[in-house]
């Protein structure tokens, strides 16, 4: 059965969905009849979720509850200096902002903290349900477009955002290209001849793209990359905002109800009309708690100079990617416009200065053309990957609804909203996992009937599953292209007409990668498998002459990264992470062999197969988003705390402790994989440290008031040995329970006691009990325990001399002990090990 897919323009400031009917991509307008969807999320004061126009309605009256421009946000980390700078330049009534639990970032909505990706999540939501109502189709899969410079974790976010609003995500395709393919389709039939070399410079509401692609009757190639994910038409408003503020408003009362959104809401709009006139007239009322008012003028001169210097950045990023891909302006036969931001007029000046007036394309819609290539990527995908992460099987029909290999579902989720936060659920989850409202007996709408009517003979009794009329035979629109020259609606997947052979106005792309990704080697050096400027989807690529020294380490971590620092791994930007369990087949300080092959499929996700030293093949998909670094180095440093301890110790060790330490290794495990626990990562690691430390103290203080009280007595210690064995006897009862604080203080006060004993004569007693434990080679032993048989028989007659003569000579024999260390082994940094050049 064919399923239709939707293609998605997931845009900084307006999103914009875009369907394949009848052959050609059209634009589905949402409920309120706009072709655009402002990217904006709200609540009102009960509560109830706004979405688009209506959540920058009540933006005024509600300060902070409405999240916009979520999209700079989306897979980027609280502490990145980018992340900080978009911070401190949200206006005044922005919803707050604080660092997740895992180190990404979380705004407020209404009572709720929230994800970039929640929030995207409830955005796409909206999206796919107007589409459906207004398309009339269910729309189980798409295609979302993101920017060509995003980062790896950044692509990964918004998948992720398609997969909880419901969908099975096709394809995460970049902006520029889904461009140029809207450019494709527009052209002239009888430049189908004609090669065409094209630059698309994407600016757009938040982030600037420049792509160089080659497209042609049948071909489509992407030869070269650059941008900034941190610049756009958001930046300009907030300059406007800056200085009307800062200089013209001067001293005025900004503290009303609703000031900082009419101020930011006029610098937008005098933004958009500074395009069209050279000077924007701008009324503020009210302002102030008084409700003064303030009426002024803003020149198009004016905000130039404001713009400038982002705007000359462009063209520095425009020319470096000519630079890198050997070309010059000359050779550029195109210069697609894309974003609401091309419409300035001194964007498309210094654009026609560079590369002729000729050659600057108005013809596509800026703020319709990446929407609508989405759409026709829709209309080009032929297979689909399994969503499943263990799963690597790809290549799979679009009209299987599962996998093949492991029956995961491909046709997305249906999901329910959580009546308290809004964000999508899986329907059946009975516990939100964004709010924990309880979301029992909810279920998902019914799906919209699809259409059936045959666009050839009006015949409107088809089966929903039918791919010809049962009336006239000829074939029922699947949401494939429409032939240019003959006219007929192709199936999906398409390149060229099934009906007369003519090539389409573009392909599916060879897409490169905008930077060079590598492997993250054990010396802190990186492997470049893949450079800057490769065209993906790969084949298998092998990374040759690797090894495995393992050096007590638990897990083989591959961690790749994206920049161009081949000599530091941590100056470059991570990419994804696969950790993989060490097993007993390499000893410590063993060393294997390592082979291991990478490849990156359509989506720009990486795949691995690796094996180490005699041991079976193994797969996995590269997870994309990880905790950061410190974060997991800490989590390392402390499961090999956790595995020394339980090695060392493992037969002294209550239940209750083997149950929590198998507990900690397996979230400590996750930490380490970069995988969520649902919880604050640097609260979990506290609890952690405060856990293992707690348990060493005891473990450690149980077996010296044990000590004390047995050799104390055998000394002739008339108080002491009774209070260390009630010692002994409160610790153990709260290793038996677990219990922390009873442990605290049992260990304190065994530690208290211990105190009370001189060095030299608790030395004495550590050195007896060793003995007897077969800590000392034979001749040492007999020695330690002869003396000790002398010193108790000088202890009871009396014999001062006697005894400190043998408290120094057991103190002497007592450093050839071959006790083992009560804290954790001392090696490299952690318990992960990195791949090494043989």
């Amino acid at each position: 059965m064919p399923y239709r897919t939707l293609g998605i323009d997931l845009g900084t400031t307006n999103s914009v969905t875009v369907w394949m009917d009848g052959g050609v991509p059209v634009l589905l307008p949402n409920r309120h009849g706009e072709q655009a969807t402002v990217s904006a999320v709200g609540v009102d004061a009960d509560g109830s979720l706004l979405v688009g126009s209506e959540a920058l309605g009540v933006r005024d009256q509600l300060p902070g509850s409405v999240i916009t421009e979520v999209k700079r946000l989306i897979g980027r980390r609280h502490a990145d200096d980018d992340v900080q700078r978009l911070l401190d330049e949200r206006p005044a009534d922005a919803p707050p902002v604080r660092e997740s639990m895992d180190g990404g970032v979380e705004l407020r909505l209404g009572t709720h903290w929230l994800t970039p990706v929640q929030i995207s999540a409830i955005l796409l939501r909206r999206l796919r349900t107007d589409a459906e109502n207004t398309a009339g189709e269910p729309f189980r899969r798409a295609v979302i477009t993101v920017p060509a410079y995003f980062t790896e974790p950044q692509y990964a976010a918004v998948q992720e955002a398609g997969e909880l609003a419901g969908f099975t995500v096709l394809r995460t395709l970049p902006e520029p290209t889904a461009a140029a393919h809207a450019f494709g389709v527009e052209r002239l039939v009888q430049d189908d001849d004609d090669m065409c070399s094209v630059l698309v410079y994407d600016l757009g509401g938040g982030t600037f793209d420049v792509s160089l692609l080659i497209t042609g009757p049948g071909y489509f190639e992407v030869f070269g990359l650059g941008g900034d994910k941190a610049l756009g038409g958001a930046d300009f408003d907030s300059a406007l905002y800056r200085m009307l503020t800062e200089k013209r408003l001067g001293d005025r009362d900004l503290s009303g109800t609703g000031d900082a959104a009419r101020i930011r809401a006029a610098a937008e709009r005098t933004k958009i009309e500074l395009s069209d006139v050279p000077v924007s007239e701008i009324i503020l009322a009210p302002l102030g708690k008084n409700g003064g008012s303030w009426t002024g003028k803003v020149t198009r001169a004016d905000f130039e100079e404001l713009i400038s210097a982002d705007i000359t950045r462009t063209l520095e990023l425009t020319r470096g990617v000519l630079r890198e891909t050997s070309r010059t302006p000359d050779d550029i036969d195109k210069v697609l416009l894309v974003g609401g931001s091309t419409r300035i007029p001194l964007v498309r000046r210094l654009l026609c200065e560079l590369f002729g007036e000729e050659k600057v394309s108005s013809g596509t819609d800026p703020m319709a053309a990446v929407a609508l290539g989405a759409g026709i990527e829709a209309g080009l995908v032929s297979t689909l990957a399994c969503p499943s992460g263990p799963c690597l099987t790809t290549e799979i029909p679009l009209t299987e609804n599962a996998c093949p290999d492991c029956d995961t579902s491909l046709l997305g989720t249906a999901t329910i909203d959580c009546p308290d936060c809004h964000v999508p659920a899986a329907e059946g989850t009975t516990s939100c996992p964004a709010c924990a409202a309880d979301l029992s007996g909810l279920r998902a709408a019914a799906p919209v009937a699809a259409r059936a009517e045959c666009p050839h003979c009006g015949c409107r009794q088809n089966s929903t599953s039918s791919t010809v009329c049962q009336d006239c035979d000829q074939p029922l629109d699947a949401g494939g292209l429409k032939c240019p020259q003959c006219g007929m609606v192709n199936a999906t997947g398409l390149t060229a007409c099934s009906g007369c052979g003519a090539l389409f106005h573009t392909d599916q792309p060879e897409q490169v990668t905008a930077q060079n990704l590598g492997l993250a080697l054990d010396d802190g050096t990186v492997a470049v498998v893949f450079p800057a400027g490769t065209t993906y989807p790969t084949d298998w690529r092998n990374i040759e002459d690797l090894q495995v020294r393992r050096d007590d380490a638990t897990a083989l971590t591959f961690r790749f990264v994206e920049g161009p620092h081949v000599k530091s791994q941590a100056r470059n930007e991570f990419c994804g992470q696969h950790t993989h369990p060490l097993g007993t087949d390499i000893g410590s300080g063993g060393v294997e062999r390592l082979v291991l092959r990478v490849k990156i499929d359509g989506n720009r996700t990486m795949h691995l197969a690796y094996r180490v030293g005699e041991g079976k093949e193994e797969g996995a998909r590269l997870r994309r988003s990880a905790v950061a670094d410190g974060i997991g180095r800490d989590a390392a440093r402390l499961l090999d705390e956790v595995s020394t301890h339980v090695a060392h110790f493992g037969d002294e060790l209550t239940a209750a402790e083997h149950d929590v330490f198998a507990e900690l290794t397996e979230q400590l495990g996750t930490t380490m994989r970069g995988e969520p626990l649902g919880r604050s990562l640097d609260g979990f690691l506290d609890e952690a440290r405060d856990t293992v430390e707690t348990c060493r103290n005891a473990r450690s203080w149980t077996a010296n008031a044990s000590i004390g009280a047995r050799r104390g007595r055998e000394l002739g210690m008339v108080r002491l040995p009774g209070e260390l064995a009630d010692a002994h006897h409160a610790l153990d009862a709260a290793r038996e329970r677990m219990n922390l604080p009873a442990m605290r203080t049992a260990t304190e006060n065994a530690r208290s006691l211990w105190r009370q004993i001189d060095t030299v004569t608790w030395r004495s007693m550590l050195a007896a009990h060793n003995a007897e434990h077969g800590r000392f080679r034979e001749s040492v032993r007999r020695s330690v325990l002869t003396a000790w048989d002398e010193l108790r028989a000088a202890t009871s007659r009396g014999d001062y001399a006697a005894q400190d003569a043998l408290h120094v000579k057991l103190n002497d024999l007592a450093g050839h002990s071959q006790a083992p260390a009560p804290t954790a082994r001392k090696h490299r940094d952690s318990a992960q090990v990195f791949p090494e050049r043989r």
